[in-house]
Order: structure tokens, then C-alpha cells, then sequence
């Protein structure tokens, strides 16, 4: 996956990504392994766009 690509709501569970439950954040957060993934919905509220990738340690600190 790449930072500013758009994808489905299919395609991100098909890359394993699984959604997490985030309070105070716009942004949909999802897991996988060691990595948190964070997306905004485009425009068309139908397509998330892929905006940021971290550690997941520095998420949960």
C-alpha cells in the first residue's frame, strides 16, 4: 500500500488491515502486525485515502 493511494473498503481487508477502534480521531485507524495504518474518506465518502503508516508502539504510547 502506498501513502496517498486510494482503496476500497474491500481492498483494505483484503491486505489483512484490521479496523481499530479509535476515540478523538476523524481518521478510520487500522492494524496489521506491527504497523498502524491511518485513512480519511475522499470526497465521494467511497474510497479511503491512504495518509499515514507508523509503528505501532508509537500509536499505543
Amino acid at each position: 500500500m502506498k501513502v496517498n493511494g486510494l482503496y476500497t473498503k474491500q481492498q483494505i481487508n483484503e491486505e489483512g488491515l484490521v479496523e481499530y477502534p479509535a476515540k478523538d480521531l476523524k481518521a478510520k485507524v487500522f492494524l496489521n502486525g506491527t504497523k498502524v495504518y491511518f485513512f480519511e474518506l475522499d470526497n465521494d465518502q467511497q474510497n479511503y485515502r491512504l495518509y499515514s503508516i507508523i509503528h505501532k508502539r508509537s500509536f499505543f504510547l
